[in-house]
């Protein structure tokens, strides 16, 4: 559903997407990493789909790697993306509209980071990768998320910092193992929702101001 009244402050656009409809998103999108990791798994390594959980270091640790990883990630992005230049070109990547514009519970936001972070990892880190290794995985993974774009240095820039944290990822499963690589997914996928909701905010008041003028005389009188 789509709210674009002209005197809600709200940008036409605005997503609002059941609790229901996005968990059924998030599952149909992870039967389908699996089903290509299945595929991969059978035709290229001939191994079982636990063999990709067979490196690296214990459980926990890979965890608390993770999460510390997760959580560098998303800290240095934000502050890359809302407190240098870089901020004036979000705009232009369908992914971050589309994030600022979802009315995220917090449900919501633990259920798609935990499956993004788990199927795509899955995907890209655990069948993908020993295929084709960290440099092209990063490059595939880096294009479908939309993040390359050649209209300016700022969004050249922007897409070599996404590249470069997906290398981090394939370092991280590389050396910690695949369950580190999720949990860090998971953990910047849900730091970066909460800093979207917060960009959507911003937006939305530069929109009423610069849009909806007249919301400034009533205002003030």
């Amino acid at each position: 559903m789509n709210k674009s009244d002209p005197d809600s402050g709200i940008p036409p656009g605005t997503s609002r997407i059941s609790r229901f409809g996005l968990l059924l998103m998030s599952l149909g999108s992870t039967v389908i990493y699996i089903t290509l990791t299945l595929i991969l798994l059978h035709f290229f390594h001939d191994a079982p789909l636990v063999s990709l959980f067979a490196h690296g270091f214990s459980l926990h640790l890979q965890l608390i790697i993770g999460v510390a990883f997760g959580l560098l990630s998303a800290g240095l992005l934000s502050w890359f993306m809302f407190f240098t230049p870089m901020s004036d070109i979000l705009r232009d990547y369908s992914i971050v509209n589309m994030i600022s514009e979802m009315n995220f519970s917090r449900f919501d936001k633990v259920q798609v980071s935990f499956f993004a972070g788990a199927g795509e990892e899955l995907l890209f880190r655990g069948a993908l990768q020993p295929l084709l290794g960290i440099w092209i995985t990063s490059l595939l993974f880096v294009g479908i998320h939309g993040y390359f774009k050649f209209t300016s240095i700022k969004h050249m820039l922007f897409g070599v910092v996404m590249f470069g944290l997906s290398v981090g990822l394939g370092l991280l499963f590389e050396w910690a193992g695949l369950v580190a690589a999720m949990s860090a997914h998971a953990v910047y996928d849900y730091v970066m929702l909460h800093t979207g909701a917060k960009y959507s905010v911003l937006f939305r008041i530069h929109f009423l101001f610069s849009t909806h003028p007249q919301h400034l005389q009533r205002t003030a009188s």
